[in-house]
């Protein structure tokens, strides 16, 4: 049977057995809490590992042996702790309606026999080990976005927000920034994908991942220069270590778009002579047509995916490798809608309330499009110690082909009109020290590391940016000392940037080159203190840095996909930021609060600025843009609250403030993310009573509200007629006006033949609104789409679990 009828009959399954009258956006607001102790002498256990099965996560004791595990559902779980020189203990814990469940002290029992081999598995998050603001998806609040982009994924949570280029490209923006300010870690490999494109989106499959998550704010200390709006980490479950086979399939349909997409993986621990031997392979297929907004299909907006990837890892005792390679395939239609062939064809497409062409819906894809591959193989080992901590080395070389084709073809219709293709090999070596204990009883933990890059671009067909190497190095060093309610974190580091660009004179067909380079040193501060049991505060302060790249200094052409003129300037220098973020966090009984405050100011910040008269070429007339440099503030708030009205009924709303200024031209930025609250209900059926049905568990429903502000706070944007030419300043068209959509989300699990079925259903737009958005950079010529229904079905196979 065809994947969208299986979905499609699944879908309709599902609605007949559920009357969801009200739908929503889930949202699990448990906690688990508890201190880990040594049954011998009662001291507490610092470093203790805590992993929850079901849920494929955990975290480490601190100090004082305590751990924390959030975000968690109401249920029944099962944790494996383990703590060096004392037995793995494996107990179930019981996680209840209220916010924060605290177990009683658990005591190991010391291990008093000599192993022949000892394997310990590290079940933390690399975010884990950073004192910065965070948040992240995972467990049931990651299941409930697949199928939809990382850019797309990351926008339920606060402070996040996505650049979008119609239906089918969405990049994800932290606190207003985006792109080169952003890095993102695909299986602990800094991600490199030509992703300066504001119409680039990452080439990541989110299937791979079981966590993602995101440090909001510059974090250049540990992941190098470029973080200055922070880092992005795709996390995949670790590898199996249970004797067996397993697997697991995601079924994904949705009927805007007709979207059908199936992902699945096949994982073994092998056993006997080759214990400590595992691998798994992993595929997605992906399948959208044309995207309808209310009242009209956007022609060739389609885009289709194959990926794939498959891992490889050797654990004996304290040594490890790890091998790991994965491809993104992606070929994505450009609406047709924004392609205009003349200055009065601009003006009237911006002034038109509708697209002229209004076919019916399609799978077809046509130019314009891109045609996007790009290739990951990873090869990391560690060696362990008790005495000297971890030594961990990394490896991996990516290779990214863009290819752009324009609507009409400059030469054979064969050939794209841009052709970038981008080989980067990276080395990262980080030592983790082992804890140092005081005798004031504090705990001093750290890593240091080296990390280089070299890169080499080659282009080919019409001129964007030119041919390029760049080579990137540099060395840092954290510490933290942490003693009862305190934990002090501290960091430097060093980068040194080199780029060369290489030019071709067309007429006389000579060579020449340009070379720049930059280094600095950045630093960062932060504190946080637990004021009382349920009240946290957490200070940090930090600085990073960006050197502009190829496209900012030389772009000089017409970029296909953006449906715009770029051009850049060789006079720009590096930007350097200053980031202060300061985050409470409160949780008592039925309450949770988690708010966040945050200022980065960035001196010689650069951006595309529009231009006042569009560029006319042979092809047609195209919005121009220019990059610019000024000085720039950001600063906003993140609010996230989580009240329980009754047992099984949560209220949550989120809100994300963002101001940001231009103070060089004492006036606005443009392409800043407008004010928006998103608010919301959430009704669980089946609480931990021990009244759930055996087959059915975990269903519940839920309803939010998504108010999108207008953007009062960008350049105005005015016009006048000059030599009989329209002119415009500012941008070419104003922000469009606020929008307020309905979401749903419904979800539960079903025991099918001994493997949990988990069904989840969702609803966005349900009204089926018109409206534009600010970030979209077509919102000039079309509509966003209209209502949309998915359903995602997953089911862990043999010894994966749910």
């Amino acid at each position: 049977m065809p994947i969208h009828r299986f979905a499609y009959t699944l879908l309709f399954v599902t609605v007949s057995l559920l009357p969801l009258t009200v739908l929503g956006q889930a949202t699990c607001t448990g906690a688990l809490t508890g201190r880990i102790t040594g049954q011998d002498n009662g001291q507490p256990l610092p470093g203790a590992s805590v992993y929850v099965r079901e849920r494929q996560t955990g975290a480490i004791t601190d100090t004082v042996g305590v751990f924390r595990i959030s975000p968690l559902c109401p249920g029944t779980y099962t944790l494996t702790i383990e703590y060096i020189g004392y037995k793995t203990l494996t107990i179930p814990a019981t996680v209840g309606a209220d916010s924060l469940t605290t177990l009683a002290t658990i005591r190991l029992v010391p291990d008093n026999h000599t192993l022949q081999e000892v394997v310990v598995t590290e079940h933390r998050s690399e975010a884990q080990k950073l004192l910065q603001v965070q948040a992240g998806l995972s467990g049931n609040a990651l299941n409930a976005t697949r199928g939809q982009s990382l850019g797309e994924s990351l926008k339920t949570l606060p402070g996040l927000y996505s650049i979008q280029t119609g239906p089918s490209i969405s990049k994800p923006v932290i606190h207003g920034l985006y792109s080169n300010r952003i890095i993102t870690l695909n299986n602990g490999v800094r991600q490199e994908d030509q992703q300066w494109g504001t119409e680039h989106a990452p080439q990541i499959d989110p299937f791979l991942a079981t966590r993602i998550t995101v440090i909001k704010g510059a974090a250049g200390i540990r992941y190098g220069s470029d973080a200055i709006g922070g880092v992005i980490l795709i996390e995949p479950a670790a590898m199996p270590t249970a004797i067996g086979l397993g697997g697991e399939l995601n079924l994904v349909g949705a009927t805007n778009g007709r979207q059908q997409t199936a992902s699945g993986l096949i994982e073994q621990a092998l056993g006997g002579p080759l214990k400590g031997l595992s691998w798994r392979v992993q595929g997605t297929l992906k399948k959208v047509g044309y995207a309808r907004t209310p009242d009209y299909f956007l022609e060739n907006s389609s885009y289709r995916e194959t990926n794939y990837s498959a891992g490889l890892n050797y654990t004996r005792q304290n040594v490890g490798v790890d091998l790991f390679y994965s491809q993104f395939a992606t070929r994505i239609g450009l609406f047709r809608g924004a392609q205009v062939g003349s200055l009065s064809d601009f003006y009237a497409a911006i002034a038109r309330t509708e697209p002229l062409r209004q076919p019916g819906f399609s799978y077809a894809l046509d130019r314009p499009y891109q045609d996007v591959q790009h290739d990951l193989f990873r090869l990391r080992a560690f060696v362990r110690s008790d005495r000297w901590g971890t030594l961990t080395a990394t490896v991996a070389r990516q290779q990214n082909v863009r290819q752009e084709y324009d609507l009409l073809s400059f030469s054979r219709s064969t050939d794209p009109e841009l052709y970038l293709k981008l080989v980067t090999h990276t080395a990262d070596l980080v030592w983790e020290h082992a804890p140092v204990p005081t005798k004031n009883g504090g705990r001093w933990t750290g890593s240091a590391g080296f990390s280089g890059i070299t890169q080499g671009n080659v282009r080919r067909f019409l001129f964007l940016i030119p041919n390029f190497r760049n080579y990137g190095a540099g060395l840092f060093a954290i510490e933290r000392y942490a003693r009862g309610r305190w934990t002090v974190e501290g960091g430097l580091r060093y980068d040194y940037r080199w780029l060369r660009a290489y030019f071709r004179d067309e007429v006389t067909d000579r060579v020449t080159n340009q070379t720049r380079d930059w280094q600095n040193v950045m630093g960062s501060l932060g504190a946080t203190v637990q004021l009382t049991p349920e009240l946290a505060l957490t200070g940090t302060f930090s600085t990073a840095w960006r050197a502009p790249n190829v496209s900012d200094l030389y772009s000089d052409g017409l970029h296909q996909s953006a449906v715009a003129y770029e051009r850049g300037n060789p006079n720009l220098n590096p930007e350097y930021a200053y980031n202060t973020n300061l985050n409470v966090e409160y949780n008592r009984n039925r309450l949770r609060v988690d708010l966040g405050l945050y200022n980065n100011r960035i001196n010689n910040y650069i951006y595309l600025k529009p231009d006042s008269v569009p560029i006319v070429r042979q092809r047609g007339a195209f919005p121009a843009y220019t990059y610019n440099q000024v000085l720039a503030t950001f600063r906003g708030v993140d609010a996230t609250i989580q009240y329980k009205l009754l047992p099984r009924l949560t209220l949550v709303s989120k809100t994300s403030l963002l101001f940001a200024y231009d103070h060089t031209n004492n006036d606005y930025l443009v392409y800043i993310p407008p004010n928006r609250t998103d608010n919301g209900l959430r009704y669980d059926f089946i609480g931990t009573d021990g009244s759930a049905s055996r087959r059915v568990s975990g269903l519940y429903v839920s309803a939010n509200v998504l108010y999108v502000a207008r953007q009062n706070r960008a350049p105005a944007v005015s016009e006048r007629q000059e030599n009989g030419q329209l002119i415009f300043t500012g941008d070419f068209a104003p922000p469009p006006p606020a929008y307020t959509l309905v979401g749903a989300e419904a979800g539960m699990r079903w025991q099918v033949a001994g493997h949990p079925l988990s069904i989840i259903l969702t609803g966005s737009n349900l009204l089926n609104r018109a409206y534009r958005d600010y970030l979209d950079r077509f919102r000039y010529f079309a509509d966003e789409p209209g209502r949309n229904i998915m359903l995602k079905l997953r089911m862990p196979l043999g010894q994966r679990k749910s």
